[in-house]
């Protein structure tokens, strides 16, 4: 292990504020120890910004990606306790050219990072050529007043849960290979394979549980039907709706609404925020803005290298002279 790579280890140990899925223990279990590395920039020596990242070869090309089942990881920058906004612009130009600088010198074929949404100015990015796509996820900002978070429920989301309520046992579970199971019908429905295996997901909730940072939400009917199940991760920032499933057959009981109420609920007693890891797909946009929660905008920073971009294009050329 490099001696960057070992000091931000014990950073992590210590710094709250650094997302979970940009922990060196996140890490470790969704890419593998050996996979992944990270960028610092320090002060005095303190850590002020890092970027830890996943890095894949394939084809004699290379690549830094989001890790799986990992929203976000991009830079994380501390800022000076009361700095100014127009000093906090100047700072984020320094700290995140000097990040650039180091991501250049890997000399990666292909980059792409998910920045958390606190992450609001990626001018700097623009400038050294990368590019930028406007992703949204949705989040309830305060968790201390749960009364509040219920009346801003829609009515239908309301009325779904209290119906649930009477009819559901939740309960949480220790059972991965349940999880699991239920999980891959989310996939199944759409005639899909499900993107992660079973053994990554044993590893994560492994190191979830030795982090005290995830619980595993079940609701049954009366008959021990297991009808949803909801997977919960979080840090002292945030929790993260990460993984759910539901059986197709009994989808119109809503029980995962009311999983969804339960796990706001447990949230409010563990973290500040609720983030629903949002998506782009319409239909699930539409369920999540039933909770009342904000949109955050978030950005997926990107560039290709010229071999690359060269090579893709050479691609779509002989697509256009053999017609295909």
């Amino acid at each position: 292990m490099n001696e960057r790579k070992q000091t931000y280890r014990v950073y992590c140990q210590n710094e709250k504020t650094i997302p979970i899925f940009s922990r060196d223990w996140w890490m470790d279990a969704v890419c593998g120890e050996d996979n992944w590395d990270v960028l610092l920039v320090e002060r005095d020596n303190e850590i002020v910004a890092s970027m830890p990242y996943f890095k894949k070869n394939k084809y004699g090309l290379t690549a830094i990606t989001q890790p799986p089942l990992t929203q976000t990881n991009g830079i994380w920058i501390k800022y000076p306790p009361g700095q100014k906004y127009s000093s906090r612009l100047s700072y984020e130009k320094e700290v995140m050219t000097e990040i650039i600088d180091q991501l250049q010198a890997l000399n990666v074929d292909y980059y792409c990072q998910n920045f958390h949404y606190s992450i609001t100015n990626w001018q700097p990015f623009y400038w050294k050529g990368f590019q930028q796509t406007t992703r949204y996820t949705y989040v309830i900002d305060n968790l201390t007043n749960l009364n509040d978070i219920f009346s801003g429920f829609s009515k239908v989301v309301r009325k779904n849960i209290r119906r649930a309520a009477q009819e559901a046992n939740v309960y949480d579970t220790e059972n991965i290979d349940v999880f699991y199971d239920m999980n891959k019908l989310v996939f199944e429905r759409q005639d899909l394979n499900i993107p992660y295996s079973f053994e990554l997901i044993k590893t994560l909730d492994r190191a979830c549980k030795e982090h005290n940072s995830r619980k595993i939400f079940c609701a049954e009917d009366e008959t021990g039907r297991l009808h949803s199940i909801l997977y919960l991760v979080w840090d002292e920032q945030s929790a993260y709706l990460l993984m759910s499933g539901t059986d197709p057959a009994v989808r119109d009981s809503n029980y995962k609404t009311l999983l969804v109420w339960e796990a706001i609920k447990h949230a409010a007693n563990v973290t500040q925020k609720f983030d629903f890891e949002g998506s782009m797909i319409e239909s699930i946009a539409e369920y999540f803005r039933k909770f009342g929660p904000k949109p955050k905008p978030y950005y997926q920073i990107s560039k290709s290298s010229p071999r690359l971009r060269f090579l893709s294009s050479g691609r779509e050329m002989l697509r256009t002279v053999i017609g295909k």
